[in-house]
């Protein structure tokens, strides 16, 4: 088991983040978190990294985050890009060497990121610095993947690349994201998230009218695509 939780909770001073959330992510499994702004999405990963110390029971790869740091050592995490300090003057290269791991030249073959080592990271377009983001994260060869909104500011193209390459990890992968559509094919279950934990299952599970009023408080179209998936076409409506 990858992840177990059973009435996790989170408060940031009086305003709950979490509310009693129970689930079971399975070993290998590649999980979508979905939810409006505020929805406790970011918080429910920092909580599964130890860096918010939540209330209620918790194991991720078979410790506990809050008492055992050593879990660190087999998790990687790729925050949001708005969240880093990107302006420093490092090439591409130094970049990755911070992940304390010989550099993995498959990975940066299939990322692309061959021709880029000695550019500027700032330089780079928002495309190729997420790149670089999951490269690093990828070199860690981590147990679990843990990864905030990767498509934010990101062309198409790199968008079907980092899907490509997702595919292929060896890993458990959970992945915030607002816009399911670019990954719903690719992922086993989706979680969606409002504090509480509104509904975890396949798309045709979860994806349902009454769920969609819960997590987002306005209606969201559903269509089924061609393979029989049913997709959200919530635009931007996401917070």
């Amino acid at each position: 088991m990858a992840v177990e939780a059973k009435n996790l909770s989170y408060s940031y001073g009086k305003k709950k983040a979490l509310e009693n959330l129970s689930f079971k992510i399975d070993d290998g499994e590649f999980i979508a978190v979905l939810g409006p702004n505020g929805a406790g999405k970011t918080t429910l990963l920092k909580c599964l990294l130890g860096l918010l110390k939540a209330e209620g029971e918790l194991l991720v790869l078979g410790f506990d985050p809050r008492k055992d740091r050593r879990v660190l050592e087999r998790i990687s995490y790729v925050p949001q890009r708005s969240s880093l300090a990107l302006d420093l003057p490092l090439t591409v290269e130094k970049v990755l060497s911070m992940c304390d791991t010989e550099l993995d030249w498959e990975i940066l073959e299939q990322l692309e990121l061959k021709d880029k080592m000695k550019m500027l990271f700032r330089e780079l377009s928002g495309g190729y610095q997420q790149r670089v983001l999951i490269a690093r994260a990828l070199m860690k060869k981590p147990k679990l993947l843990l990864l905030d909104e990767p498509f934010n500011g990101v062309d198409l193209l790199t968008q079907e690349k980092i899907v490509e390459i997702l595919e292929d990890v060896n890993a458990t992968i959970i992945v915030v994201l607002h816009n399911i559509n670019p990954i719903l094919h690719a992922v086993d279950r989706i979680m969606l998230l409002n504090r509480e934990l509104i509904a975890f299952g396949r798309s045709n599970e979860v994806f349902r009218k009454e769920n969609m009023l819960k997590v987002y408080k306005i209606e969201i179209p559903l269509i089924v695509c061609e393979e029989g998936f049913i997709h959200p076409l919530y635009g931007d409506h996401h917070g």
